[in-house]
């Protein structure tokens, strides 16, 4: 069926699984929000990111919904209709929910490579939660898209079980991390030395974490475990840095659109499920595990927001608190918070006293070892709270310190 057949076949109430990142169909995406194309009142169940995947599936003046694990400034207005169901799980979280019998679920829309001689289709560089979800749903829709490589390191799909067939030349959806940044190289320049030789890395997206990567191409003996990889991983595997057996595990690879052909040529990739990437079995196993994500804001006793602005929501957990903790867990590991300290317009301090009522607290401060900004590393594992209060202090930008200093001495009383 054409694109515009498959948006305008979905029926009413149906449960309809959609991938995100770079497994989301741009096209189809295009052609359920048009107003122009007949779609039912149906229920997308979807793993859209920020930053990637904008659009919004619950049109207005209608009751087809969304299931969203982060939210998005995009999304507002339809959640203030109450039209976005918007559960705030972390990754291995959200597979537990979608692999749950009690979740409702009809249709899987997978896009996947065409098939080989064996009549094999490849996931490519999305599998995150599709496997899970293809188990449960009873109708299995392909949009066959040549854009999708043949991962040998990927998760693969007989093209004869699934029920219907759409096909799409629409380009991968991409994530664009931007030129590199003054101020995210001050906080790299903090966060090197905490990584050695032999460390197994987990990162999230963004501009310190690429150029973190960047900065550790003279490691040797690294490997990632991680949920998603992009461009930065090339240049690392270009530079040797990387182990040679099994140098690579992750559940999405997204990046600029060059990214996508070179996978294939990429040393020891391996594609897997987010039930076996973020698993705590599986992450228990792992050596030297340091974690390395960004917040919005840490507060003085070392407690994590990544998920709310100025009391709204505009992402979700996400795999922080899963790889946070198990790299706490790991003696020779760290589970460490990377970012600048003020926001991007100088004005906003994201080193703060407390967190404001309400606020989720999406890593508590048991599982955070240390905080990174440009002015500085903040070692918190196993430090008394006087310590780890005046060392969150010390890393925030200047203007901001004495307001913090004032406020920790209450805290601290």
């Amino acid at each position: 069926m054409s694109i515009a057949g498959l948006a305008s076949s979905f029926q009413d109430d149906e449960a309809v699984y959609l991938a995100g990142s770079c497994g989301e169909s741009t096209e189809l995406s295009a052609a359920l929000a048009d107003p122009a194309t007949e779609v039912a009142n149906a229920h997308f169940v979807t793993s859209f990111v920020p930053g990637i995947n904008g659009v919004c599936l619950a049109r207005p003046a209608r009751r087809s919904r969304m299931s969203v694990f982060f939210m998005q400034r995009g999304f507002t207005a339809a959640r203030a209709e109450d039209r976005i169901d918007f559960r705030p799980l972390s990754y291995f979280g959200i597979h537990r929910y979608l692999s749950d019998a009690k979740t409702r679920l009809d249709t899987a829309v997978v896009q996947v490579s065409p098939p080989d001689a064996r009549g094999m289709c490849s996931l490519g560089p999305a599998v995150e939660f599709m496997p899970a979800v293809m188990t449960r749903v009873t109708r299995r829709v392909a949009i066959i898209n040549s854009n999708v490589p043949w991962l040998r390191g990927s998760v693969r799909v007989p093209f004869e079980t699934f029920h219907a067939v759409a096909r799409s030349e629409a380009p991968l959806a991409t994530y664009d991390v931007g030129a590199a940044s003054a101020a995210a190289a001050r906080v790299v320049a903090h966060l090197t030395p905490l990584i050695p030789h032999g460390a197994t890395l987990q990162i999230g997206l963004g501009k310190i974490p690429s150029q973190l990567l960047d900065a550790l191409t003279q490691h040797r003996e690294l490997a990632l475990h991680t949920g998603m990889i992009s461009d930065a991983t090339l240049r690392l595997t270009e530079a040797g840095a990387l182990r040679r057996r099994r140098p690579i595990m992750t559940g999405v690879a997204v990046g600029g659109s060059a990214l996508y052909p070179r996978l294939a040529r990429l040393p020891g990739l391996t594609l897997a499920a987010v039930g076996h990437t973020h698993a705590p079995l599986t992450l228990a196993g792992l050596s030297k595990f340091h974690a390395v994500n960004s917040a919005l804001e840490v507060d003085l006793l070392g407690q994590v927001n990544a998920e709310t602005l100025d009391g709204r929501y505009v992402s979700g957990p996400g795999g922080l608190p899963d790889f946070a903790h198990a790299a706490h867990r790991d003696p020779q590991g760290l589970s460490i918070i990377a970012l600048n300290s003020t926001d991007a317009g100088g004005t906003t301090s994201r080193i703060v006293a407390r967190l404001a009522p309400g606020t989720p607290v999406t890593v508590p401060q048991h599982d955070v070892d240390a905080v990174v900004t440009e002015y500085g590393v903040a070692l918190l594992r196993g430090q008394p709270l006087d310590v780890r209060v005046h060392r969150l202090c010390a890393i925030a930008h200047p203007d901001h310190r004495p307001a913090l200093e004032k406020t920790s001495r209450e805290i601290l009383r």
